[in-house]
């Protein structure tokens, strides 16, 4: 009988010291290799180069990467960076003496940026400039990644950058995009259906997406004008 018990004894469960400990060790340095990145977008003339610039050369003590779409309007900046060799877009690199640096990439996409990241080492930030007539809202979803995917970048959030004496026309004026989607859904009920931004401008959709928005040349326009600028964004 007592062979039969000794038989039948659940196994002894022998505790592993700090074993939940030891996984939560071995992930956290994956999850402090994530690089934050921001997506600037803004129509032109906003004062997005400004920006850039303005980060690129400033002694802040941070590596941040200004990623530059080859069709942006940062044409200044653009013109050192971009060369065209055997008919093929060659990306350059622009190492600064603050730590950043500064690129051109035609492939928004998440592999790609990291592949110019592998290229050059790790950085504390990434800035992202969109063209002067991109929808943020088709971009962002790039970044939004499972854990499990293992990426090494995630979307920080989207900065807006508007120009005080022109967005208040910029709201109300289609743009040549804007006219175009306009005519495809008065001619197919079912893309109008689909698109429940139908009216809206790019500088609503670009305001709209954004996590912050900043108004650049304020002193170009009268007090009540500022006012009204500010309500309009306000409200979107």
């Amino acid at each position: 009988m007592s062979s039969y018990d000794s038989d039948e004894e659940p196994p002894m469960l022998v505790q592993v010291p700090h074993a939940s400990e030891a996984v939560v060790q071995d992930e956290e340095p994956e999850n402090q290799h994530k690089v934050p990145i921001t997506i600037v977008t803004g129509y032109l003339g906003a004062g997005k180069t400004t920006l850039m610039n303005y980060i690129l050369q400033e002694q802040h003590s941070k590596k941040i990467a200004v990623i530059l779409n080859e069709f942006g309007d940062s044409s200044d900046i653009e013109k050192s960076l971009t060369v065209q060799q055997d008919g093929q877009q060659v990306e350059e690199w622009l190492e600064l003496a603050n730590g950043c640096l500064c690129c051109t990439v035609k492939d928004t996409g998440v592999s790609a940026i990291e592949s110019l990241m592998q290229r050059s080492g790790t950085f504390d930030y990434i800035l992202l400039e969109t063209t002067g007539l991109a929808d943020p809202g088709n971009i962002a979803p790039l970044f939004w990644l499972d854990e499990g995917l293992g990426s090494s970048i995630f979307l920080d959030g989207i900065v807006t950058l508007v120009d005080a004496s022109n967005i208040l026309q910029s709201l109300d004026d289609r743009t040549p995009l804007d006219a175009a989607r306009a005519a495809m859904q008065e001619e197919n009920p079912e893309v109008e259906r689909a698109r429940p931004e139908e009216g809206l401008t790019t500088a609503h959709l670009q305001i709209s997406h954004a996590d912050v928005v900043v108004v650049n040349k304020k002193d170009l326009v009268e007090e009540e004008e500022l006012e009204r600028v500010l309500e309009r964004i306000a409200g979107i």
